[in-house]
């Protein structure tokens, strides 16, 4: 079983707030590496996922795309931007084709003061925000400990389990990996190289396979 490190508000609903949300939201779907809301955008609404697998990306000071985190089915996206009455802190781009329920931010203002939500979302905001300065603090880690952190939370977020270890179906580019984790790309495939190697991973199109989380967890850890 991989550590559950994501934060998923579907998850802390009760399935008649749950019936109760999906009836606000009109259907919607997105082609694979289309952008759904770009960062400093105002935020009108929120998505939950139904299906498919996206990334959260910012740009740095440099200018470079710093990947946040990969989300999948039952997450919604954007709703710290409409309960703080705030433009989007983040660029939220498809990975595969994705389809879902798009929510206006009024209609989810008002359910989230019908159903008394707002202490739920708020630690939901505030969790999230310190999974990112974690991930910030990790940075001094060597690329080999970053690699199999993010490899780990990958798994967990968007992850399913075979026979044989868990599969990461959204693979992103190694170019991504190296923007998510701050390495180059070069260092990126050295190290994806050596797990493999070891038998911790293999990798194919569009699918990597974790079969050691143990070891894994060991080496994020160094």
């Amino acid at each position: 079983m991989v550590e559950d490190t994501s934060i998923r508000i579907m998850d802390v609903l009760t399935e008649e707030q749950r019936v109760a949300l999906e009836a606000l939201g009109e259907p919607v779907k997105f082609p694979a590496e289309c952008t759904i809301f770009w960062e400093g955008q105002p935020s009108h609404s929120v998505l939950i996922i139904q299906e498919g697998h996206l990334k959260v990306t910012r740009t740095d000071a440099g200018g470079n795309e710093v990947i946040l985190a990969v989300r999948g089915e039952n997450e919604i996206m954007g709703e710290e931007g409409v309960l703080m009455g705030e433009p989007r802190s983040a660029t939220v781009t498809t990975i595969t084709p994705v389809s879902g329920l798009d929510i206006g931010a009024d209609d989810l203002l008002c359910f989230v003061d019908q159903h008394r939500l707002w202490v739920v979302m708020y630690r939901a905001a505030v969790r999230r925000r310190r999974q990112s300065d974690q991930r910030a603090m990790l940075a001094r880690l060597d690329v080999k400990s970053r690699l199999a952190r993010w490899l780990l939370e990958l798994a967990d977020e968007v992850g399913e389990p075979v026979e044989d270890g868990w599969a990461i179906g959204a693979t992103l580019s190694q170019q991504d990996f190296a923007g998510r984790i701050g390495a180059s790309r070069d260092a990126v495939a050295i190290e994806l190289r050596r797990f493999r190697d070891q038998g911790l991973v293999t990798t194919g199109r569009r699918r990597i396979v974790l079969h050691d989380l143990e070891a894994l967890r060991q080496i994020s850890l160094i």
